[in-house]
């Protein structure tokens, strides 16, 4: 029996995901080993668990005897740059005579080069906020004594050079680093709703006049009617600074900056979820878009203008002219900006006819949306999503694969459900979501070791999912990506300063993918993490490795087995339609297939 592997990758990580021929179980199967080959070297991917407690780790080399016994797998020790390959292997027979089965086996996948580059001019970056609660309770264990990590973790995400706090910045961080260091005395245009990270303040005040800066009041109160007093009072007089003071009501919430030429026309915009703060970097799950074009760097330097020019108000000449649809070709995929404040909320109606005509899944993270509307014409873009699993529905496609999170309690959603439990993963839109106690929510706080886990002992306030992101289709003929700082409600559209860009067609495709990963591994983490506070002291409940075959029967019927599928993209063309920059591999008969710009595969 041959396995069929397909990989995607964003820079940060990998995703492996398989399944054997005909969905079936594998006789005598006790998990499966993955072995990544970067160059010349050959690794096992680890699964840091065993089949009883207090097990000793396999040596080196010989982790596969740990077998993973899951379809899924992300690998976080790849590093930019690095092109690798993958094969799965079953391992089979009991816990203490575990084999590598040769005879179920894939082939290797086809070299990927791992890059948060996804097209020539299109990158999406990420930090590490929320998936890595593991290894950050590992490397606390080291820095400091676990009854005094939160305020060390804190300490040291604010210090420059710190290697925990470079790591949990990931990419993303490294990105903007570079962005503001290759600026080189070039005009940079940037409008920021919260600055405080000492990092990027450095790198900031080197611009000198070239940087051209308006800077909110942040998330404001009458007993802190400045956020940002303490960046304001070292960037004045240094760069050309503009403040932007709005009032109750509003909030001038953009995080984009527009770099430029020597001859002061704009090349590249980054755009995203990221707040320029010690905690937007390295506490908060974020994204970060880059597009190298010069006609869409100057729709944003446009608005640059437009806002800086409305002082701290709200005009009527700020929505109308936010309110005009514009959309570019990029490395041929469609790119349309919208900003806001807005006039009857056009950047909605966009979106909303791009869901309601999604075939194949939804992916998204939201923030705080804002509240349930019973307008059509208001609703948030969370409630046409779930709407598209709502029977009643004029759009409803009960087939659809529908996985996300959303860290605000909704009024109207959330509230009535779970009250004061704010973090929800929606696995689908006709079931109830499922609320995270405050044990799990934000980060998911391990109190007590479980099985081999590490506590992790962090406040909830500290870490939150912060991206703003809905992926359609990502492995369909018509991909679409939907980020930025907009929060994808009625207050982002009609309030506040925001803006949304929306990626779509086919050439969409390896930038939708590399988004649908970064939202799988949250939604995930936080699935676990709940399993985890839930069953930490019952017995009867998962806490190892299985020493039976029968654990394969869970994940290859029913949802478990549609959302492999999803990932498999077994749902085109019998499964041949595959992302740019994804690799798959078939079993030992396999011939490679190369189809660009759409990908490969190697079929049996």
């Amino acid at each position: 029996m041959s396995i069929q592997v397909r990989v995607y990758d964003n820079g940060d990580h990998t995703g492996i995901i398989w399944l054997p021929d005909g969905n079936k179980p594998i006789a005598n199967c006790r998990g499966f080993a993955v072995q990544r080959k970067s160059g010349n070297t050959l690794t096992f991917l680890c699964s840091f668990v065993g089949f009883e407690p207090g097990q000793a780790a396999p040596a080196q080399g010989k982790e596969w005897q740990w077998p993973l016994q899951r379809y899924m797998w992300w690998d976080y020790g790849v590093k930019p740059g690095a092109t690798v390959s993958y094969q799965v292997t079953a391992v089979v027979g009991d816990a203490d005579d575990l084999k590598l089965d040769q005879t179920n086996q894939s082939d290797w996948t086809a070299p990927l080069t791992v890059t948060g580059q996804s097209t020539a001019h299109i990158s999406a970056w990420f930090n590490k906020g929320i998936v890595a609660s593991q290894w950050v309770s590992r490397a606390l264990d080291k820095e400091a004594p676990s009854k005094k990590r939160q305020p060390a973790l804190q300490d040291l995400l604010q210090k420059t050079g710190d290697p925990l706090r470079d790591e949990l910045g990931g990419l993303l961080k490294e990105q903007i680093l570079d962005l503001l260091a290759d600026a080189k005395g070039a005009a940079v245009y940037a409008a920021l709703y919260e600055l405080n990270d000492k990092e990027l303040l450095k790198s900031m005040l080197k611009l000198g006049k070239s940087l051209h800066l308006v800077l909110a009041n942040g998330s404001f109160n009458s007993k802190k009617p400045d956020e940002n007093v303490d960046a304001r009072k070292q960037l004045k007089g240094s760069i050309d600074l503009h403040n932007r003071m709005v009032t109750s009501g509003h909030f001038a919430h953009n995080k984009f900056a527009v770099f430029c030429d020597k001859s002061g026309k704009p090349q590249k915009v980054l755009t995203g979820s990221t707040n320029w703060t010690w905690s937007g970097l390295c506490s908060q799950a974020n994204n970060g878009l880059i597009i190298s074009d010069e006609d869409v760097s100057q729709a944003f330097l446009d608005e640059w203008n437009r806002v800086e020019k409305a002082g701290n108000g709200y005009p009527a000449t700020l929505a109308t002219a936010n309110s005009k649809l514009r959309q570019f070709q990029v490395d041929d995929a469609k790119v349309t900006t919208w900003f806001a404040p807005t006039k009857n909320e056009p950047d909605m109606d966009y979106a909303r006819k791009l869901i309601a005509n999604a075939k194949d899944g939804i992916l998204f993270l939201f923030f705080n949306p804002g509240t349930v509307q019973t307008d059509p014409e208001k609703e948030t873009l969370l409630q046409d999503i779930l709407q598209r699993h709502d029977s009643t529905s004029k759009d409803f496609d009960g087939s659809l694969y529908i996985k996300g999170v959303v860290n605000q309690e909704i009024k109207g959603l959330t509230d009535a459900l779970a009250p004061k439990t704010p973090v929800s993963l929606f696995a689908d839109g006709k079931s109830a979501p499922q609320h995270l106690n405050s044990d799990a929510m934000i980060p998911a706080n391990i109190k007590q070791k479980f099985s081999v886990w590490e506590d992790e002992a962090l406040k909830a306030s500290l870490v939150m999912v912060h991206s703003k992101v809905v992926v359609l289709d990502p492995f369909g003929d018509y991909p679409v990506v939907m980020t930025g700082s907009h929060n994808l409600g009625l207050k982002a559209s009609s309030k506040n300063d925001d803006n949304l860009v929306i990626l779509e067609g086919p050439a969409a495709a390896p930038i939708a993918a590399a988004y649908a990963l970064n939202i799988i591994g949250i939604y995930q983490t936080y699935r676990w993490n709940t399993y985890v506070t839930q069953h930490d002291q019952d017995p009867a409940a998962w806490h190892g490795l299985q020493d039976t075959d029968t654990w394969q029967s869970g994940h290859l019927t029913g949802d478990n087995l549609s959302e492999l599928r999803f990932w498999m993209a077994t749902h085109l063309d019998g499964g041949i339609t595959l992302a740019a920059g994804a690799g798959a591999a078939g079993g030992s008969s396999s011939k490679a297939v190369r189809r660009p710009p759409r990908g490969h595969i190697n079929r049996a």
